[in-house]
């Protein structure tokens, strides 16, 4: 072969490996750099929720940590999928996060729904933003006044008590078939069309128990118009101390809480995501955040993206068992 193919070849061996150099290089800088504008924080719900209020706080916190403002833009719709969707597709930079909570991460594709991403194949999960119990409550007039008492009597009267939900396939539905699969009891569900209804008729007398947010139930329980059992988190809520937990009433591990997983679009870079995972731990480490969350009912987490990627899967385990042994679907 002539001497100026093999010259050629080697200049083309050359560039190619100068060329991959100084993109490693540069991707390299970049994560050095990052970040170097604000950074965008999705929400798939309106302002003012739950989950709204969790994303600015830790987002005021997390802006100070990395010097760039962390913006909230809420886009809301189909649970939090449009949100999640919008996170999914847009740039791997660090520069547009979101926050996925169970439903959106778990339930609407365990649920056979079309949710428009694979959150495993979509997108990388940075950490868990807290998480918030429930709470097992019952009308006032029950005769059972602990957790082991109102499972024995289920047990001894199928179906006799009824328990309200906020709808087929939410959370408090399916923590409580869970619950019901642990203790071998069957109770008559009614779904209803949210949270406030479904308090009001448990208030009134016209629906038995209840699995509500510890948040939404902590006022009631304070006055006494509802019967706190348990709380479904691992350890008792910061709002009502003095309710023990299902796994205090002899339900050994049994948890299921509500949570939400800051994530970004698969392919971040590992060094940008490490440090938008310390500036997340940063924020539940600190006194103020502690402090507003604890008002709130919700847990700090500490999690590594890979700790992070675990509870999804775990998770997502657990939850899909559940609606299988359920037989629950949702159109």
């Amino acid at each position: 072969m002539p001497s100026f193919h093999w010259n050629k070849i080697r200049r083309t061996l050359a560039a190619g490996v100068i060329g991959g150099l100084a993109a490693v290089s540069a991707g390299a800088a970049m994560a050095e750099d990052y970040p170097t504008r604000p950074i965008t924080m999705v929400v798939g719900f309106p302002p003012g929720g739950s989950t709204d209020v969790v994303a600015r706080i830790l987002a005021g916190h997390m802006a100070t940590t990395l010097g760039q403002p962390v913006l909230v833009e809420n886009r809301p719709g189909a649970g939090g999928t449009v949100g999640i969707s919008h996170v999914a597709a847009s740039a791997p930079d660090g520069y547009t996060l979101g926050v996925s909570g169970v439903g959106a991460s778990i339930l609407i594709d365990a649920l056979g729904r079309d949710s428009g991403y694979d959150i495993d194949n979509d997108l990388d999960v940075i950490g868990v933003m807290g998480t918030l119990g429930l709470v097992i409550v019952g009308r006032n007039g029950l005769e059972s006044q602990t957790l082991p008492e109102l499972m024995e009597y289920a047990k001894a009267n199928p179906e006799a008590l009824t328990y309200g939900s906020s709808g087929v396939g939410t959370p408090g539905h399916l923590a409580m078939e869970y619950l019901k699969s642990l203790a071998g009891v069957d109770m008559l569900h009614i779904p209803y069309k949210g949270n406030t209804p479904l308090l009001n008729d448990v208030v009134g007398g016209h629906v038995d128990i209840a699995m509500l947010t510890t948040p939404g139930a902590a006022e009631h329980v304070r006055a006494e118009n509802i019967q706190p059992f348990a709380v479904s988190s691992p350890d008792r809520s910061s709002l009502m101390p003095d309710v023990p937990t299902v796994i205090e009433g002899g339900f050994e591990g049994y948890t299921a809480t509500l949570w939400n997983l800051l994530v970004a679009p698969k392919g971040t870079p590992a060094d940008v995501q490490a440090k938008l995972s310390d500036a997340l731990n940063e924020a539940m480490k600190d006194i103020r955040v502690v402090g507003e969350f604890a008002t709130k009912g919700l847990a700090p987490t500490i999690t590594s993206p890979a700790e992070a990627t675990q509870f999804l899967a775990d998770e997502r385990t657990k939850w899909k068992s559940v609606i299988k042994t359920a037989g629950v679907t949702k159109k």
